[in-house]
C-alpha cells in the first residue's frame, strides 16, 4: 500500500502520540524484525524484560532516529549522551559523537550550525540484555547543558512508520473495544499485557437505583445514537420489532438491578433553585467541562465530545449528585475524572445540567413494547453482557472463537470488524472505515503485541484516550479548551469580575517527565497532592485515580528517566543564605509572586507561583537550571522573567556573577525550608 493511501486511511485515525508533534522517524530491529514509529524525543528507558516496542520480544535490539535538526541562528553546539550501550550521532552525513557502555562521557567537540534544517541520525544499540537508557544534549555559551527538546526536530512520516501507527490504533481499538473478552485467548496473555486489555466495563449492580428505565431502553437499542464516540457495541437490531422488544426486556431486567432491596419506585426529582442552576453553570465554565463534553442544551452530533443533553431523562433523583462526587465508583476506568466536587458543588452542577437537558434527549424513532425482568435475563445471558460487565450473566461455552483463531481470519471479510454487508450476526461495532483500515492492519501484525508493552507508548496513548490536551498545551499544540470556552462564556456573564483573577494559565505537558519526580506527578493524577500546587485556578486538575501509577511512570519514561521520588540535597549554609537573598527584594525578588511556606507573595497581582516549599517534593534539579536560565524557551508567554543571558547573571555582585553557581544557591536554599 502506497504512502498517499496510508495518509489518506490516516486522516480520522488516533495516531500513537497525535496530542504532540511526532518530530523523528524512529526504526526499531531485534532480530531481523523491524518497527517504525515517530518520536518525539531520542530517549528510552527500559528494564531488562521489557520490549523496545509492543511490536518486538523482549531483547537486544537496535533503533535510528532520522529528522532534521532545525537551527535558528548560527550556533556552537556541543552534543553529548546519557546512558548506557552504544550510540553514534550524524549530522549532515558526517559522525559528530560516538559512545559506548557508559554513555555519560560521551561529548563531541564544538559544532558550528548554520541556521536551517540539518540532516540528523541517531544510532543506539542497547546492551546484550536489552536493558536500554539513552538521553541526548546539547549545550553552548548562550546556554547551559540540556536534552534537546522536541522542538527541535521535524521529521516526515513514511510508508514505515504509516504502517506503525495504523498497526498502533487498531491494537488500542481492540484493547479498548474489550475484544480479547469476548474472544478469549487460550494461552492467557502473559504477565504484563497491554494494561488497557485488563480494564473492566461499567459494574451495573444497582443500575436500577442509578438509571431510568426509559433511558435504558433507548441506551440498548441504538447507543451509537446517544453517545456517537460510545465504546459500547449495539447488540440489538433497534430498527426492528425482535429487537425493541430484547431492549425493553434487557431495559427491565436491569432496572430490577437495586441496591435497595424495597420495592418503592424512585421519587420524582425537586424542583431546581434558580440560584443553584446559575452557580453550577460557573462551576461547568469554570472547570471547563466544555472541552470534553457538548452543552447540556445542544444535541448528540459531536463525536468528539460527549453529550449531555441525556443527563435529565437518564439519572434518577439523587444519582447524577452521586456520580458527580465519585465517577468512578461503578467504573473504575471511566474516562469522567473526579474533581473533588464539594456537596454544594456536586449539587448545583447537576441541578445545572438537568434543567438544561431537560426535553433534549435523543428519542428513538419507534415505539418500544412493554418490557419483561425475566425475558431480559435471558437477553443479558444470550447477550454475554458479563464479558465487560462484572457481575451480568453469561454463558463461557458460548463465547466467540478464540483469540488465537480470530488471528487466522480476515477482519476485512467477515465478522466485528466488517463492513454492515459482510458483519453477519457480529455486534456492531462504533467504527468508521479509518477505524476498520487500523484493525485490519493491527491483525495482519499478529496478537503478540498484546502480551506486553511500554510505559512511555501507554502515556502517549493514554494522554489521548484521556483528553489531557483539551485541557492543557503539549508540544506546541494549543489546548482544545482555547477555542472551545467561549461556548459556555454565557454562564459567567454576570459576575463581573470573572476577567480579574490571577493568571488562569495551565501548565503545559511537554516538560512534564522531565520536570516532576514520578511520585509527584502520580500525586498529581491520583488527585492526592496536597496542598494544590495552584490554588488560585478556577480549573482544578482532577482525579484519574486508575491510571495515576502507568501515567506517571510512563511520563517519566517518555523522556528517559527511571522513575523515582525526591532525592536527599545535601546544603551548604552559606550557599542557603545566598539563595535566601537572591529570592528576596534584593535578589531577584522571586518573592514577589512566590510563597514561601505560610509566607505570601508579597505582590502577585497579576499572577502567582507555585509556592516554594513545595519544590523539593515536585521538581528535578536539571529542569529547574533549564527553567530558570530561561523560562519562556519551556513555557512560552510565561511571565516568569529572564534573570541571565548567555550563563552571566544579571547579579553580577554575587557568586562572580555565574548564572549556574546562583542558581545551585537558589537550589540549596529551596531545599533548606
Amino acid at each position: 500500500m502506497g504512502l498517499h493511501l496510508w495518509r489518506v486511511l490516516l486522516a480520522g485515525v488516533f495516531l500513537s502520540g497525535v496530542t504532540a508533534r511526532a518530530d523523528l522517524v524512529a526504526s526499531f530491529t531485534r532480530e531481523g524484525v523491524t518497527d517504525s514509529r515517530m518520536d518525539l524525543l531520542p530517549a528510552l528507558c527500559l528494564q531488562v524484560g521489557e520490549p523496545a516496542t509492543p511490536f518486538l520480544t523482549p531483547g537486544a535490539f537496535q533503533v535510528v532516529w532520522k529528522g532534521k535538526l532545525v537551527i535558528p541562528r548560527r550556533q556552537r553546539l556541543i552534543f553529548s549522551f546519557e546512558g548506557k550501550g552504544t550510540a553514534s550521532l550524524k549530522i549532515a552525513g558526517k559522525e559528530i559523537l560516538t559512545g559506548t557502555a557508559e554513555l555519560v562521557g560521551a561529548v563531541s567537540d564544538s559544532t558550528r550550525l548554520n541556521p536551517g534544517e540539518h540532516d540528523i541520525e541517531l544510532n543506539y544499540s542497547s546492551p546484550p540484555d536489552g536493558s536500554a537508557t539513552f538521553r541526548f544534549f546539547w549545550e553552548e555559551p548562550g546556554f547551559p547543558r540540556q536534552s534537546v527538546p522536541s522542538s527541535a526536530f521535524k521529521g516526515d512520516a513514511n510508508d514505515a512508520t504509516a504502517l506503525g501507527a495504523m498497526q498502533r490504533r487498531g491494537r488500542f481499538l481492540f484493547a479498548n473495544h474489550h475484544c480479547a473478552k469476548c474472544h478469549v485467548p487460550g494461552g492467557g496473555l502473559g504477565s504484563a499485557p497491554m494494561p488497557e486489555i485488563s480494564e473492566i466495563g461499567p459494574i451495573l449492580f444497582g443500575i436500577g437505583d442509578r438509571a431510568s428505565e426509559e433511558w435504558l431502553r433507548r441506551w440498548i437499542a441504538e447507543p451509537h445514537a446517544i453517545k456517537p464516540s460510545t465504546r459500547m457495541p449495539a447488540l440489538v437490531d433497534g430498527s426492528s420489532a425482535e429487537g425493541l422488544q430484547q431492549a425493553s426486556d434487557l431495559a427491565a431486567y436491569l432496572a430490577g438491578l437495586r441496591a435497595d432491596a424495597t420495592d418503592q419506585a424512585p421519587q420524582p426529582a425537586a424542583a431546581h433553585d434558580a440560584k443553584q442552576v446559575q452557580d453550577g453553570g460557573v462551576h461547568f465554565h469554570e472547570l471547563g467541562c466544555i472541552a470534553c463534553h457538548q452543552s447540556p442544551d445542544k444535541d448528540a452530533v459531536d463525536s468528539t465530545r460527549v453529550p449531555l443533553n441525556q443527563v435529565a431523562s437518564k439519572y434518577l433523583p439523587g444519582a447524577l449528585v452521586a456520580f458527580l462526587k465519585k465517577p468512578d465508583a461503578y467504573h473504575p476506568f471511566t474516562g469522567m475524572p473526579d474533581f473533588k466536587l464539594s456537596d454544594a458543588e456536586a449539587a448545583s452542577i447537576a441541578a445545572y445540567l438537568s434543567q438544561a437537558s431537560a426535553g433534549r434527549q435523543t428519542g428513538h424513532p419507534q415505539d418500544f413494547p412493554p418490557g419483561d425482568a425475566v425475558r431480559g435475563g435471558q437477553v443479558a445471558e444470550s447477550l454475554q453482557c458479563g464479558v465487560c460487565h462484572p457481575g451480568m450473566p453469561m454463558s463461557l461455552p458460548k463465547l466467540p472463537a478464540s483469540l488465537e483463531t480470530i488471528f487466522k481470519k480476515d477482519w476485512a471479510t467477515s465478522g466485528c470488524v466488517a463492513p454492515a454487508e459482510r458483519r453477519g450476526k457480529a455486534p456492531r461495532l462504533n467504527l468508521d472505515d479509518p477505524d476498520r483500515a487500523a484493525l485490519v492492519a493491527f491483525a495482519k501484525a499478529g496478537s503478540g503485541s498484546l502480551s506486553r508493552d511500554t510505559s512511555a507508548e501507554f502515556v502517549r496513548r493514554q494522554v489521548e484516550a484521556l483528553r489531557c490536551t483539551a485541557c492543557h498545551a503539549m508540544e506546541g499544540r494549543e489546548p482544545l479548551l482555547s477555542g472551545l470556552h467561549a461556548e459556555s462564556q454565557a454562564l459567567v456573564a454576570h459576575l463581573p469580575k470573572i476577567n480579574e483573577r490571577l493568571d488562569q494559565t495551565r501548565p503545559s505537558l511537554t516538560f512534564t517527565g522531565e520536570m516532576l519526580y514520578t511520585t509527584a506527578i502520580e500525586s498529581m493524577i491520583a488527585g492526592s497532592a496536597e496542598p494544590r500546587p495552584r490554588p488560585w485556578l478556577g480549573m482544578r486538575m482532577p482525579s484519574f485515580r486508575s491510571y495515576a501509577a502507568p501515567l506517571a511512570k510512563g511520563f517519566s519514561k517518555l523522556h528517559g528517566l527511571n522513575p523515582n521520588g525526591p532525592v536527599v540535597v545535601n546544603t551548604d549554609p552559606v550557599l542557603v543564605e545566598t539563595g535566601k537573598n537572591l529570592v528576596g527584594a534584593g535578589g531577584f525578588g522571586c518573592n514577589t509572586c512566590h510563597g514561601i511556606g505560610d509566607v505570601k507573595p508579597t505582590a502577585a497581582f497579576e499572577v502567582e507561583g507555585v509556592n516554594f516549599k513545595l519544590v523539593p517534593a515536585r521538581i528535578r534539579e536539571e529542569y529547574f537550571h533549564r527553567w530558570m536560565d530561561n523560562p519562556s524557551s519551556v513555557t512560552p508567554g510565561t511571565k516568569m522573567p529572564r534573570y541571565s543571558e548567555g550563563r552571566k547573571s544579571q547579579r553580577i555582585d554575587v557568586l562572580e556573577g555565574d548564572a549556574k553557581k546562583q542558581y545551585d544557591a537558589i537550589w540549596q536554599y529551596l531545599h533548606a525550608q
